[in-house]
């Protein structure tokens, strides 16, 4: 079976989901979109998107994707282990991979599943924000388990380049340690910040006619959805909390360089990020600005 040939049932049409759906409609016999909201059913009908109940959409289909917060798809895998959908894969797109995986291997040794997790995404959440070019020019993580078939993986790879993204296999508990640091902690700090400054902001209004591109771009995770961050922080606990201490001992670090009062030291310090965070800006291709 072929990406084209199959019929493919998405759980949860928020951005990801909904961008998913967007984007594989025109690419597959038929799809059908799941989701609890009628706000975000009515949306994707306008769409052109078939809805259906979790039930009836599981009848017929080729490919089961996961679209909902980690936690929901993990409830979701519970259920399977005594009503095990017939697919030839089972998919998610959730941003933590340790418990999803284990959740796959604890299906029936029939059930062909792989994890995934597309590396875009925007800090505003649903249907609405949903673009079937979302995925074009990202990177798509597929973390295969012991229930991986070769065809089950062969499907998804197939479904990640008819999205645009490239495809980069990875262990789940890789995936969680590197995400703990590029992902999730940017967000504890983006929320840190705001912390931080909310409490000026009500003292002194003024503040909020001051911020300029460096605090925004610094902030803008912080207004993530609360359910995903959650679930995300949830999930994946330990590897954050790791990178949360890591970071907080480089800013202790900045804080003595620049309690000492040494020019001199603090850029010996800062001289080595800023060129890294240069040539790596440089290699993908970002815009250059404060």
């Amino acid at each position: 079976m072929d990406l084209e040939d199959a019929r493919v049932t998405v759980v949860g049409l928020g951005l990801i989901g909904g961008s998913l759906a967007l984007g594989l409609q025109p690419r597959c016999r038929g799809l059908t979109g799941v989701d609890p909201d009628p706000k975000t059913l009515e949306l994707a009908r306008q769409a052109g998107i078939q809805v259906r109940e979790l039930e009836p959409a599981l009848l017929g289909a080729d490919m089961l994707i996961l679209a909902t917060p980690v936690r929901e798809s993990l409830r979701l895998l519970q259920t399977f282990r005594s009503h095990p959908p017939a697919v030839a894969l089972l998919m998610d797109v959730g941003s933590t991979k340790r418990q999803i995986v284990a959740a796959m291997e604890a299906l029936p040794a029939h059930v062909a599943a792989v994890g995934g997790h597309p590396l875009c995404g925007k800090e505003r959440s649903g249907f609405q924000q949903a673009e079937a070019g979302l995925f074009l020019g990202s990177q798509f993580v597929l973390t295969p388990c012991s229930h991986t078939t070769p065809e089950g993986l062969r499907l998804a790879e197939q479904l990640v380049s008819a999205l645009g993204a490239s495809i980069l296999r990875m262990a789940a508990d890789r995936h969680d340690r590197l995400l703990a640091a590029a992902s999730h902690l940017p967000y504890l700090l983006a929320a840190a910040l705001m912390g931080y400054v909310e409490p000026l902001g009500e003292q002194d209004p003024a503040l909020w006619e001051v911020v300029a591109s460096g605090f925004l771009s610094t902030s803008r995770l912080a207004a993530s959805d609360l359910t995903m961050m959650v679930d995300i922080l949830a999930t994946n606990q330990d590897m954050t909390l790791s990178a949360l201490s890591g970071a907080q001992a480089a800013l202790e670090q900045l804080r003595k360089l620049l309690a000492d009062g040494s020019t001199g030291q603090l850029r010996e310090h800062l001289q080595p990020l800023q060129q890294r965070r240069l040539s790596f800006q440089d290699r993908r291709g970002f815009m250059h600005g404060a």
